[in-house]
């Protein structure tokens, strides 16, 4: 089949089959419906763009599409990210957000996929041998959310734990600017765009084996197990 039946070639991209590992946050028929048409997709195209190695062999193994079908072009990220951001924008955004001044960031989505409890255990289980960081999340709120904030009420470290919703796109590189370090401890991606904004400010990255993160965070970032809960403290604490 051809694109309007006209014989026209097509080319589809697949960004990541997430619903296929985290069904529990999708309703049955979505899934369905998700399945369906990125099989249907895949099939029918000419060409298949998968964003990371990852996804392509999650194509293959899912969609049985053929291998020499499949083309893997990394996704990049806003060049706004790698410039020179001066002295005193940073200041005033730390101001203005009353950020701490030395901190680890999250940036994402805080949903339980994601995995953001991993970095608030990490940083409960180094202040607790006297070595106090700041961990500052930056997404949309979600029940998940809760359930950290139970665990940081629990671990008592409130003071160490911050969050911020709707910090403005002109912002945001100034929060990876003033970090000491990022931290993306997601179970499952596609790509994992945040992780290349980091790295591409400049900021140490700690990324979870597992999906596509070590390629988005290249040889130079660490990555830990998602569920190692002292490997991220270790990797914390030795940025």
């Amino acid at each position: 089949m051809k694109a309007g039946g006209k014989g026209c070639k097509y080319i589809v991209t697949v960004h990541d089959l997430i619903f296929i590992h985290t069904p529990q946050y999708y309703h049955w028929i979505d899934r369905q419906i998700y399945n369906f048409k990125f099989r249907r997709a895949c099939q029918c195209a000419d060409r298949v763009i998968a964003v990371s190695e990852y996804t392509k062999q999650e194509i293959m193994h899912y969609y049985h599409t053929p291998e020499s079908k499949i083309d893997v072009v990394y996704q990049g990220c806003d060049p706004v990210f790698s410039q020179e951001i001066e002295a005193g924008k940073l200041q005033e955004v730390k101001a203005r957000y009353q950020l701490p001044d030395k901190f680890v960031l999250y940036v994402g989505s805080i949903e339980e996929r994601k995995n953001l409890l991993l970095a608030v255990e990490a940083v409960a289980r180094l202040a607790a041998r006297g070595e106090r960081v700041h961990l500052v999340a930056v997404g949309r709120r979600t029940s998940y959310l809760d359930k950290i904030e139970r665990r940081v009420a629990e671990e008592g470290i409130e003071d160490l734990f911050h969050v911020y919703h709707g910090v403005g796109y002109t912002d945001l590189p100034s929060f990876y600017r003033l970090a000491s370090a990022f931290v993306y401890p997601s179970r499952v991606e596609g790509f994992g765009i945040p992780l290349l904004e980091a790295i591409t400010a400049g900021v140490p990255a700690i990324g979870c084996t597992g999906s596509c993160l070590e390629e988005a965070g290249g040889p130079s970032s660490l990555y830990v197990s998602p569920d190692d809960v002292e490997a991220m403290s270790a990797a914390i604490s030795r940025i």
